[in-house]
């Protein structure tokens, strides 16, 4: 798997619809300094975007839970939550839980097609240079260069 993704996607269409009491939840997962990013599939809301894995909360779910339930839905991958790192709101409305989890490094992603297109090891410098990454990646990297986010296990 490459570590760099081309820098074109064929769509830039972001969601629509009322996200406005949607709580979703962003796994922050490591490995040697690069953070697992993925590319949705051409399917999905916001097709083909670069993004971190996640999903939406379900009624009566904890948000460690969801964590948990979405890195094995979208990548086959049983995580360990660490803690809650961060929240914010997406520009359409959407309630983001940021979660730094553990993945043993023997654990190779397999990406479920019809949610994942691809997936990949990125720095933030790489993530900087990359087209088509949803707005809340950026958002997050900016955060935590600045300090306003531990990532420290």
């Amino acid at each position: 798997m490459s570590n760099v993704p081309p820098k074109s996607v064929s769509s830039e269409r972001v969601p629509r619809g009322n996200f406005e009491n949607k709580r979703g939840v962003v796994g922050v997962i490591f490995r040697e300094e690069r953070l697992l990013i993925i590319r949705r599939a051409l399917t999905v809301t916001a097709p083909g975007k670069l993004c971190l894995p996640g999903g939406t909360v379900e009624k009566g779910e904890e948000e460690h839970e969801t964590l948990v339930r979405e890195m094995q839905e979208e990548l086959t991958i049983d995580v360990e939550p660490v803690r809650l790192c961060w929240r914010s709101v997406t520009p359409w409305g959407t309630r983001l839980a940021w979660w730094l989890a553990r993945l043993d490094h023997a654990i190779t992603p397999i990406p479920f097609e019809e949610e994942v297109s691809e997936y990949f090891w990125m720095t933030p410098a790489e993530l900087r240079g990359a087209k088509g990454v949803l707005p809340s990646l950026p958002a997050f990297i900016s955060a935590w260069e600045r300090g306003e986010i531990d990532l420290k296990h």
